[in-house]
């Protein structure tokens, strides 16, 4: 297709953190601190990322976005979290250079959210980061010119994809959609046993937020800790998990804060709504959330968005996916599609397949096509479960499967897809599996208007589903 979309990636999260103190985004495409550096993984780095999950290379930087033809990139916000860096292995030197190490978002960095008091001016701070070098163009190694820019609304992303200087498969214009990731980033979850929240200043920030100039289409309500807004649901594993406590307040429900918060969120009263992304979120929170949307906010057109999840499956395919509630159940898939919703689908190996399943251990091969293949199916059995499960409520099957690949947030990318820059390759694989799956399966689909072309199942998922969103929400 023209250009692909990923509504849930970091580009930021990384440069940003190499721009302290300064705060400043390089126009040397060659610097740490710009949002080109283009930094693809060589054979060392992949296989620090094969047997520790670690990446040591950078993914959702604009230059691989650029080669791999990115049309609309939603640019996730985060505010890192304290609770990541004050941890059971203390704040001396060793804990500094292995969280480093583990994040790579530097030691200025790390030692500034050591000590933070107050998470929105960051948040600021990095929207204002991410502003710098909008609209500007640059000259990439492949010599053609690119650039990104921050959308305002659906008729900024329609003006800015119009823009693209070529009508080849490189996309030179990328249309930039702001999101957030953790509501912490209002100026909660400091210190919420010792010193909670101040109600009005969270509600002013909020009003702050909706009145940017470029609003944000979706904020991630949770994330990995109690934010003194909602319960989140458990995230942490590996190495974070035994160096990192995200016990407190997990899979509880909402506050009362938070209840003020999300109504701030959707008021429409002057079209400035912002949606609520339910991924983090507690079971218990998402079903109170659903609650309100069924109750106080009856008839209203409120899409229920997953920014970057995967599924936990049913009685017949639960054994092939990742059994824990920071997943989604069919129930909650429903009401995504009832809602016009959106699905994004996350690139992180620990998140999509259960541990030991068969074809995750055939991605972890040495021939590069039969890890292409075998990776791209654990992306298509996530398309085919939620494709199965809709066509069995007799709703659409294939319109709200789309790419959040989670790129920069600390993942464990799918072996072989590795950055924003191999969309293309998945695009091309994705096409194999659909054309099987029409050919062999599709007398699973009881609804013929769900038996459709795998091209367009794939350019649905690819982009089209998230372009469609954006026009009618944004």
């Amino acid at each position: 297709m023209k250009y692909f979309a990923d509504i849930h990636c970091h580009p930021t999260l990384k440069p940003y953190g190499h721009s302290f103190p300064k705060k400043e985004n390089s126009k040397n495409l060659k610097s740490k601190s710009s949002v080109w550096y283009y930094d693809p993984p060589n054979l060392f780095e992949k296989m620090i990322d094969l047997l520790g999950g670690i990446v040591k290379y950078r993914q959702s930087n604009f230059s691989a976005m650029g080669y791999g033809n990115a049309g609309i990139v939603f640019a996730s916000l985060y505010p890192m979290e304290r609770s990541f860096f004050d941890n059971k292995l203390g704040t001396g030197e060793f804990n500094d250079l292995l969280l480093n190490f583990v994040t790579s978002v530097g030691r200025e960095r790390i030692d500034f959210v050591q000590s933070v008091t107050d998470y929105f001016p960051d948040l600021e701070n990095e929207y204002a980061f991410l502003k710098q070098m909008s609209g500007k163009q640059v000259s990439l190694a492949d010599r053609a010119s690119y650039h990104y820019s921050l959308a305002r609304n659906s008729s900024d992303v329609a003006s800015i994809l119009d823009s693209d200087a070529t009508e080849d498969r490189k996309s030179n214009s990328i249309a930039v959609i702001l999101t957030i990731e953790g509501a912490h980033s209002f100026g909660t979850g400091i210190h919420p046993k010792q010193n909670p929240a101040n109600r009005n200043y969270v509600l002013g920030n909020v009003e702050k937020v909706k009145n940017w100039e470029h609003r944000p289409i979706f904020i991630t309500l949770a994330h990995h800790f109690f934010n003194e807004l909602c319960g989140h649901a458990e995230s942490l594993t590996g190495i974070v998990k035994s160096a990192v406590d995200q016990s407190y307040m997990m899979n509880t429900g909402f506050t009362p804060l938070g209840l003020e918060v999300v109504d701030k969120m959707l008021d429409n009263s002057e079209n400035k709504r912002i949606l609520i992304d339910i991924k983090h979120m507690s079971r218990t929170s998402r079903l109170e959330y659903f609650n309100l949307l069924d109750t106080k906010y009856a008839g209203q057109d409120i899409p229920v968005v997953v920014s970057h999840g995967a599924v936990i499956g049913n009685d017949q395919d639960k054994h092939l996916f990742m059994n824990a509630d920071i997943n989604l159940y069919d129930d909650e898939i429903v009401r995504v599609a009832q809602t016009n919703g959106l699905f994004g689908l996350q690139l992180d190996e620990r998140r999509i397949a259960a541990h030991g399943d068969f074809e995750l251990k055939k991605t972890h091969g040495i021939e590069r096509r039969k890890v292409l293949f075998h990776s791209s199916f654990l992306v298509w059995r996530q398309i085919q479960h939620i494709a199965e499960l809709l066509d069995s409520q007799g709703l659409f099957a294939w319109g709200i499967q789309t790419i959040g690949s989670d790129y920069d947030g600390m993942i464990d990318p799918i072996n072989g897809f590795w950055t924003a820059e191999n969309l293309p390759t998945l695009e091309d694989y994705l096409l194999m599996q659909a054309h099987t799956y029409m050919k062999t399966n599709s007398g699973k689909l009881g609804n013929s208007f769900n038996r459709i072309d795998p091209e367009e199942i794939v350019n649905r998922v690819m982009g089209d589903n998230a372009f469609n969103f954006v026009m009618k929400y944004y």
